[in-house]
């Protein structure tokens, strides 16, 4: 899961831009009219009324990131929410009925989804995808975003069904790079996608939850390479341009 950067002290913000009308929003939408969400979560859908103001939505959505960020969300205000984006509490409780609620729609609402690459090469696509991944899990602001998401969404089956929402739309991305690779005969045609995907992302999210070891671009790549060397539908070596060994010469690379 990739999140915007929390803006930084002295008020530079991250890159990635926060929609006022979103697909997560219509997500929560959906789960509130099948009766899915709880009493906290339930008024996450667009309220009805004066059009809302994007200026507004973006200015309390980029608060809740930088004070996630900064106390984590058993230490997050609506009051603090309100002070930082410069709002009165009333303008966020029409919008959003908790902190968990607004953290949520606050991450999937953030940046468009992300463009799928298509560099020729399955592996430069799946490096490409999942740098964003990299770099929001290997700040510690943006890592502990993601922590306490996961920490609300194991406590909340609603918050879970929005959290699955948001991974499933972006994980498309990578089922779509990952069958690409098969058309050009690049990977076997029997991957289980969503397993690869999984192994791909795994060392990231382990280091992140649980070692707090570093995730670095180098440890995105290293782990790129295992996954498809036994995914991919020609030997490695062959596929770099590596003349084939003799047949019958001894295997000394083992020894």
């Amino acid at each position: 899961m990739v999140v915007a950067s929390p803006s930084r002290p002295g008020g530079a913000s991250g890159s990635a831009h926060v929609t006022s009308s979103t697909s997560g929003e219509a997500t929560a939408t959906a789960a509130a009219s099948s009766g899915r969400l709880g009493s906290a979560s339930a008024s996450v859908a667009l309220r009805r009324g004066r059009p809302r103001d994007p200026a507004v939505d973006e200015a309390i959505l980029r608060a809740t990131l930088d004070l996630v960020a900064e106390v984590g969300l058993s230490g997050l205000t609506v009051d603090a929410v309100a002070a930082r984006a410069g709002v009165g509490k009333a303008t966020i409780y029409r919008r959003w009925p908790s902190k968990e609620a607004l953290l949520f729609v606050a991450v999937a609402t953030v940046g468009e989804e992300p463009p799928t690459p298509d560099t020729g090469r399955v592996d430069d696509d799946l490096l490409a995808l999942y740098d964003g991944l990299v770099d929001s899990l290997g700040d510690q602001r943006q890592g502990r975003v993601v922590v306490e998401m996961a920490a609300a969404a194991a406590q909340d089956p609603a918050l879970m069904e929005i959290q699955r929402d948001f991974v499933q739309r972006r994980r498309e991305t990578g089922r779509a790079i990952l069958r690409r690779g098969i058309e050009r005969g690049e990977l076997r045609p029997d991957l289980d996608l969503d397993l690869v995907l999984d192994v791909v992302v795994g060392p990231a999210v382990h280091r992140c939850f649980l070692s707090h070891q570093p995730i670095t671009r180098v440890l995105l790549e290293s782990t790129v390479d295992l996954v498809l060397s036994g995914a991919r539908a020609v030997p490695r070596l062959e596929d770099r341009g590596a003349p084939p060994r003799p047949t019958g010469e001894p295997d000394r690379t083992s020894s």
